[in-house]
């Protein structure tokens, strides 16, 4: 089940993209409100990231799973009901809003049902939301060429989430460490550990997210337009063996320094060489890049039930908060480097230090944070 609502938090998202070119005809939505669009979801699951937490700290995750699924389906299958722009806006708020919901309860079900296995669930979830993204680029696009149009395209993927959701309900338990514990949801700034957790899940997110916003026009400016598919390919394809990797041996990994050393070291190569090597090798450093940085970012999901179990969605929302604001705002200080000096390189300097920020603080983990080895046999609520 963690695998299938990690598939729908990514399918309604990623589902986008594809249907921007028949936006502009049949809405005239400009360049600019396609940006927005695109990049809406993401600066309201950092926004609402504590919320969520606070919603997780009332009704329990189990409950706050559901109810952004419920919020997912009605975004998604509202947002095409009618040919306007501003329904479209209104039901892709809701749909993100089901998204920063539901994304802060996930490490804490980990956690309850997985207590001996944290890693691998969240290798298993976190595979989800890979395989979510390759799903909604890879099937949206012929959705277009039936008769329904873009509408179709974007409400289809309320049916899953809806079906999800009824199974969410019916399958999963409703365990006391699943409830709500009424505890504390602001962020404790001064926790030098909850930072710690939140900076790294920034460089993670400010990587991936921004590679993925800069490989198009940073080719163009390179004149090399026909390597964009195959570069933004690698980037994301790379994420899955890496995320089949972890769902065998997170377990073993799980707050350890060398994986943040290696994803620091391999995220930091990858962006540097994707700047400074010949433009033809340009698909190798963005793969590098991509299955670095989600090195890093599956493994940050397991962190805050690691070192601070009776806080998970607490330490999760404030994570997913600077993660998900690094994603957003990250980007647009590239393009403000870039058109302040004339060069497509300074465009990628936030990524480089979101790189550098993974090594340095993940080579600097606490040695209490590691995790003892698991048994060899699977717990029972791990079964």
């Amino acid at each position: 089940m963690l695998w299938l609502v990690g598939v729908n938090l990514r399918t309604v998202i990623l589902g986008v993209p594809p249907t921007l070119p028949a936006l502009h005809r049949t809405l005239s939505l400009s360049y600019s409100a396609a940006g927005l669009l695109t990049s809406l979801p993401v600066l309201l699951m950092a926004a609402g990231a504590i919320p969520g937490a606070y919603l997780v700290s009332r009704v329990g995750a189990r409950r706050a799973v559901a109810i952004g699924l419920a919020l997912v389906a009605l975004g998604a299958g509202l947002r095409g009901a009618f040919p306007d722009a501003a329904i479209l806006f209104a039901f892709t708020v809701v749909f993100a809003l089901g998204i920063a919901v539901a994304q802060p309860a996930m490490p804490s079900l980990a956690q309850a049902w997985f207590p001996t296995r944290i890693g691998r669930a969240i290798a298993i979830y976190s595979n989800g939301l890979l395989v979510g993204e390759v799903i909604a680029a890879s099937i949206t696009l012929p959705l277009l060429l039936v008769p329904f149009g873009w509408q179709f395209a974007l409400a289809v993927w309320a049916v899953p989430a809806a079906i999800v959701l009824a199974l969410w309900l019916i399958v999963t338990p409703a365990s006391e460490a699943a409830v709500a514990t009424a505890g504390a949801w602001l962020p404790d700034w001064r926790s030098g550990r909850m930072l710690r957790v939140g900076v790294l899940m920034g460089g993670a997110s400010l990587v991936y997210f921004g590679m993925n916003s800069w490989v198009p026009d940073t080719l163009d400016a390179r004149h090399a337009h026909g390597l964009i598919p195959l570069t933004l390919g690698a980037l994301n394809a790379m994420q899955l063996p890496v995320s089949f990797w972890l769902a065998l041996r997170g377990d073993a990994m799980l707050g350890r320094r060398w994986p943040y050393v290696l994803a620091g070291v391999g995220s930091v190569v990858g962006v540097a060489g994707y700047a400074l090597a010949p433009v033809d090798s340009a698909p190798l450093w963005a793969g590098l890049a991509g299955a670095a940085a989600s090195l890093a970012f599956i493994l940050n999901l397991g962190l805050p039930a690691l070192f601070s179990p009776s806080e998970v969605a607490r330490t999760s929302g404030f994570m997913f908060t600077l993660g998900y604001g690094a994603a957003f705002f990250g980007p647009a200080l590239g393009g403000v480097a870039w058109d302040w000096t004339g060069h497509f390189g300074f465009a990628l300097l936030p990524m480089l230090v979101g790189a550098l920020s993974m090594l340095l603080l993940g080579a600097t983990l606490p040695g209490t944070w590691i995790r003892p080895a698991a048994p060899s046999a699977a717990s029972a609520a791990g079964s």
